[in-house]
């Protein structure tokens, strides 16, 4: 594959918001699952931020449900490191394909795509945007350490071979990675949701993934022990609040302080690339998920 990231670098993401969210929903609480918080802070504005800490620019996030509510607190929140833009899915009570094709526009060439529901690393994000993979690829960050997974029956399950997608599906008998909720995708998933579209009056995401591995263009990333979580219910959402108290607000900086790791440094305001692997991955290190004192859901 040939490296041409560094001459055109990705600073646009996508983000999904429009779903109805209903598994994370409690019963004294009326709010949008975007705004829902976690550690004190709402999913949505979590991810933001992590997305600028991962040297994104700009955001578009693609509302439905609420969609008003989600975007006055959007707009009234300070510090979130990025310029942000709106996009109304009038379908979204159908798939989150659809909500991919209503930002087709703002897509262009290629961007990140991340749901709202999932708090990473900003290595999740590295590890889409690598320069292994040439301009106009389309990647899924994937994690091949299946055991750590907080809650596998919702897991997207991924079947990898030679670094590219096989098989994707929530129900999958073999597998061997997990979808890791970040995505760079260009044109070419944007023609494959529009076929689906137009063959069913419906799309997923995942739709569009299964058509392009069928034809051996959609790219699997390995993101090396990164930290993250799926928040789709309650009891995720606890776990997600205790791995932020251990690893940051940056699911990072407090495991490198334990292991005492340096921080990474910036680099034309974003963290400077860090090797595909190293002190994570060593044999003598724990990963961070390795250090998380025991959680009780209770």
């Amino acid at each position: 594959m040939t490296a041409t990231n560094f001459l055109r670098p990705i600073k646009r993401a996508v983000i999904l918001a429009a779903g109805f969210g209903s598994r994370l929903r409690e019963a004294d609480d009326s709010r949008p699952k975007p705004l829902r918080e976690v550690g004190g802070v709402p999913l949505l504005v979590r991810v933001l931020r992590g997305l600028a800490a991962s040297g994104i620019e700009e955001a578009l996030i693609v509302l439905g449900y609420q969609a008003d509510q989600i975007r006055d607190a959007i707009e009234s929140q300070a510090g979130l490191g990025l310029r942000v833009s709106f996009v109304l899915n009038e379908l979204y009570a159908k798939s989150n394909g659809v909500s991919v094709l209503a930002a087709r526009n703002f897509i262009g060439d290629g961007c990140v795509l991340s749901m709202a529901d999932h708090l990473y690393s900003p290595r999740v994000v590295e590890a889409v945007l690598s320069p292994e993979f040439p301009d106009g690829s389309s990647v899924l960050a994937v994690d091949y350490d299946i055991a750590r997974c907080f809650d596998i029956d919702d897991a997207t399950k991924v079947r990898v071979s030679g670094q590219k997608i096989v098989e994707i599906s929530k129900s999958l008998p073999e597998y061997n990675a997990l979808d890791a909720g970040v995505f760079r995708v260009g044109p070419a998933l944007i023609e494959a949701l529009d076929a689906a579209y137009r063959s069913k009056g419906d799309c997923s995401l995942s739709d569009g993934v299964q058509a392009l591995s069928r034809r051996g263009e959609f790219f699997a990333s390995d993101i090396c022990g990164a930290p993250w979580i799926d928040v789709d219910t309650p009891e995720s959402a606890r776990h997600a609040a205790h791995m932020l108290r251990v690893l940051g607000d940056d699911f990072e900086s407090g495991a490198r302080r334990a292991l005492r790791l340096p921080q990474p440094a910036l680099f034309d305001g974003a963290r400077a690339p860090q090797p595909t692997r190293g002190p994570w991955q060593a044999a003598h290190y724990p990963s961070p998920a390795e250090l998380l004192p025991p959680f009780d859901a209770e």
